[in-house]
Parts: structure tokens; C-alpha cells; sequence
């Protein structure tokens, strides 16, 4: 039996734990990729902060991720909505909440595999909504997380749950003040969730971490057999960058902060955002 067979059969046994704290640590003795993870620069432990729409949508940034923690920084996944998804219930026969429950448990796992910690919010599956309140709420919800780096999803793209979280990810970056860097993440499918018009301002190599991705994939159980896919998209950046694997950025880029207005909604922002350099 292969060593990738082990792990699949002894899912969540101490035996499966033993083997993933193995590859963690072999990862963490691998040779230091030749580029530099954004936000690093600042030479101090960061708090790097994933906003997604679904439990798995941290998948799609998963190596950045892992290396983050494996350099030590800290990494927190959010997922908008607890895994409620009622077509993939119907397709799977099995309740919403039984599927929600297993889901929820899947990213937990997968997360710890690339040393990130994991939270769900207070929405559900295509019944995300943007505004005044979601504003406020997330808002809130991101500040106090104090985040130095936020991912977050493509807004451009046919998922209304990932235009939304990407919205919402954004509105919290501009009352911020824009003072922490800020990146949308491609959606690597084909399908519903093709991203438009996504141009890549920042690849990551993710050669070193490849295998924790590879296990954190497998780990959720409904998108592991999408791994030879995640595996394309991170050769074709790869290629793309000049290195085996990578992942794709836009990045966010300014050289200026603002000050935040008292309210935060972005319709009543009718004044201008008022640039002030550092």
C-alpha cells in the first residue's frame, strides 16, 4: 500500500496525524523558494486573513497559504456560509445540515494541514447578501483580526456567492484605509465559478508546499478528485512565472492610505476618498 493509500484509509485516525505531521515537518526542510511572500518585507510575524464564500474556497490560494505558516506567520481561513449547499445535498442524498456538518469538519482538517486556522460567518449558500449591515458587520468582523495580508475572491466571475464575499472582502480593505495589502485570488474552474477577465499582478511559488496542498485537497472530500485540476492550473502559473508551481494574484496596489469616513457604506461615499500619503 502506498503511502498516499495510508493516508486516504486512515482519515482522521492518530495514524493519519502522525503521517501528516511527517510531511509537515519534511516540508518546513525544504529549500527556501527563490521569491519572497508578499507583505514580508515588513520583517516581523504577520497575520494573514483568507476570505472566502464556501468551506473550500481557501483551496484556491492553499500554497501561498501553507507557506505563510510554515515561515511562522499567522494564517486564518473565513468561509461566509457553514458548507449548506442544498443541490450538493440532493446530488449526495444526504440532509443539508448532515452535509454542512461533514463539510465544516473537512475544511477544519485541510486548514490544519497547511497550519491555518479556520472560521465560518453568519451566511448561507446562494443566499449571500451585500449591505449596509454585511458592510458593517464584516467590517467589524476583519478589523479586529488586525490582518498585515487579505486574500479574497475574484468579484468578476458567475458565482454570486464569490462576487459577493469578494464585495464585501473589499469594502472592509477600504475602511481600513487600504492600510493592509490586499490581493483577489483566481478561481481555478472551468465551470460556474470561471473568473473574467482576471490579469495576474503577483504569482507565488508553491513548489515547496505542493504536497500540503495536494493533501489539504484530498482532505474535502468533494473536490479531491478536482485535484488533477488544481495541479494544471498551478503548472500553468507556474510555467507562467518560471518556476514548476505557482499561483496567480491581483494585487491591490497603492502607495497611499485614506481616512476611513464615518460611514463606512460605499454609496454614501459621495466626497471622494480623500487620499493622504504616508
Amino acid at each position: 500500500m502506498t503511502r498516499r493509500k495510508l493516508l486516504r484509509w486512515g482519515a482522521g485516525s492518530v495514524f493519519a496525524h502522525a503521517l501528516l505531521t511527517h510531511e509537515q515537518q519534511a516540508s518546513a526542510n525544504m529549500p527556501t523558494p527563490p521569491d519572497v511572500l508578499p507583505g514580508t518585507d515588513k520583517n516581523r510575524k504577520l497575520k494573514v486573513v483568507f476570505v472566502g464564500a464556501h468551506v473550500d474556497d481557501w483551496l484556491v490560494c492553499a500554497g501561498t497559504l501553507a507557506r505563510y505558516a510554515r515561515e511562522g506567520h499567522e494564517v486564518l481561513c473565513f468561509s461566509f456560509t457553514p458548507g449548506d449547499s442544498m443541490s450538493i445535498a440532493n446530488e449526495c442524498h444526504v440532509p443539508v445540515e448532515k452535509l454542512a456538518a461533514r463539510r465544516r469538519e473537512e475544511a477544519v482538517q485541510g486548514t490544519k494541514i497547511i497550519g491555518a486556522q479556520f472560521r465560518v460567518l453568519d451566511q448561507h449558500n446562494q443566499e449571500m447578501h451585500v449591505d449596509s449591515q454585511s458592510y458593517l458587520q464584516f467590517n467589524k468582523t476583519l478589523a479586529a483580526e488586525k490582518p498585515d495580508v487579505v486574500f479574497a475572491m475574484w468579484p468578476i466571475e458567475y458565482h454570486p456567492d464569490h462576487r459577493a464575499a469578494a464585495n464585501l472582502a473589499f469594502n472592509s480593505w477600504l475602511q481600513s484605509g487600504m492600510k493592509f495589502d490586499f490581493y483577489f485570488s483566481e478561481t481555478q474552474d472551468a465551470g460556474e465559478m470561471s473568473p473574467q477577465l482576471f490579469l495576474p499582478s503577483r504569482w507565488v511559488d508553491i513548489a515547496s508546499v505542493m504536497e500540503l496542498k495536494h493533501q489539504a485537497v484530498i482532505a474535502n472530500s468533494l473536490v479531491k478528485d478536482s485535484w488533477p485540476e488544481f495541479e494544471i492550473w498551478a503548472q500553468f502559473r507556474g510555467h507562467e512565472y518560471g518556476c514548476q508551481y505557482a499561483e496567480a494574484f491581483a494585487h491591490l496596489a497603492t502607495v497611499g492610505t485614506i481616512k476611513p469616513p464615518e460611514n463606512p457604506v460605499p454609496g454614501l461615499w459621495s466626497s471622494g476618498l480623500g487620499l493622504a500619503r504616508d
